[in-house]
């Protein structure tokens, strides 16, 4: 864990793109006391939040992130199911209403290494909120929940132009909660939610802000032969790009010539 931005790291507050989605499916199990019956059904969601990261080295490309905040919130969504469904005599049905539906890393974040563009935390410690309304058949209540939990969450961030930043292709990993039993009526043991994510829909952008001066790509307080060797290995790329072009090429080593010493 980085704890803060320090020598050789930079940082970057993403924010989620406007008209990103989000779809959510829940998978609704109700056991009572005549059997146990499920049914699944999806809605999209419109999906804010944001992201504080850091980053080491201080340019791309990156060989860690460390994710100290991220917070996605999905709003309102509603879904419908049919339980218990027999010949004749049709099915139970039940509604579900999700509201403030927040999903954020717990206290704390997590670190992890790129594997090309892609961070992977596979113990990653989430807090999901949100309340609920449940009316049908079978169940009327109201009620809200908290669920603490470690989930897997992976990521890709992309370099773009200047020092913008893409986060990206996000995957969260399945999870799921009961509805507390003391609020269920007679005859209905447990109610248990299963909720997928599916953040692929979702993208945040970000800008880079290094806590090294310009040029200076390897921290160490000088512009010098360290840094130009770490400019010519991202020839090309937007690594080491000074001009804000998108491209490390002649423009970006004039630049640089012209920041030399310390």
């Amino acid at each position: 864990m980085f704890g803060s931005i320090a020598f050789g790291q930079s940082s970057a507050e993403f924010e989620v793109i406007e008209g990103s989605t989000a779809g959510l499916t829940l998978t609704v199990t109700i056991d009572t006391s005549i059997g146990t019956s499920s049914d699944v059904d999806t809605t999209v969601q419109q999906v804010t939040g944001f992201a504080n990261a850091n980053f080491d080295p201080a340019i791309p490309p990156f060989l860690a992130m460390e994710l100290p905040e991220l917070e996605f919130n999905l709003g309102t969504g509603d879904v419908s199911y049919d339980l218990f469904c027999l010949p004749i005599f049709g099915c139970q049905t039940l509604e579900i209403t999700v509201s403030d539906f927040i999903i954020r890393l717990d206290k704390g974040g997590v670190s992890a290494p790129f594997e090309g563009d892609t961070a992977f935390f596979p113990d990653a410690p989430f807090v999901s909120s949100f309340n609920y309304s449940v009316t049908g058949d079978l169940v009327n209540i109201e009620g809200s929940n908290v669920v603490p939990d470690f989930y897997s969450f992976g990521a890709d961030v992309i370099p773009l132009k200047g020092n913008d930043l893409l986060m990206d292709n996000l995957l969260l990993q399945t999870f799921s909660f009961e509805l507390d039993p003391a609020d269920l009526p007679v005859g209905v043991n447990n109610v248990t939610i299963e909720a997928q994510v599916d953040l692929s829909g979702t993208m945040l952008f970000g800008t880079l802000e290094s806590a090294c001066s310009p040029g200076d790509f390897n921290c160490d307080g000088c512009v010098d032969g360290g840094d130009l060797g770490i400019l010519l290995a991202a020839w090309g790329t937007p690594g080491s790009d000074l001009s804000g072009d998108g491209s490390t090429d002649g423009a970006d080593l004039g630049i640089f010539l012209s920041l030399w010493g310390c």
